[in-house]
């Protein structure tokens, strides 16, 4: 018993490794239209590599969007990391989305 408690305090230590992937899904707008940045994000733990849905990616995406209601969003960037623990036997996976709020001027 003594063994397996010093084994389960030793892999609570040990470090959990992140990997990052970045794309960016659209143009930056020109500088004179980057007043109002939005920032969402979401996550997801996925547990003895069973992910449970990835739903987490659309709860974020929607978030964005409701920060800009009376316009139009660019240069969204959205970062996808997973973090991995306990050798992997259970992945946080976080989306991080951001863009720029455009309020769009109708002529007339």
């Amino acid at each position: 018993m003594k063994t397996m408690m010093l084994v389960l305090l030793c892999l609570s230590f040990l470090p959990a490794c992140v990997t990052v992937s970045s794309i960016s899904t659209s143009q930056i707008p020109p500088a004179a239209g980057r007043k109002q940045k939005v920032t969402s994000s979401a996550s997801n733990l996925v547990v003895l590599l069973i992910p449970f849905g990835n739903s987490f990616v659309d709860t974020a995406r929607e978030d964005l969007e409701r920060q800009c209601p009376n316009g139009a969003i660019q240069g969204i960037q959205t970062k996808h990391q997973n973090t991995n623990y306990f050798l992997g036997l259970a992945v946080a996976q976080e989306v991080v989305m951001q863009g720029y709020c455009i309020h769009v001027r109708k002529k007339g």
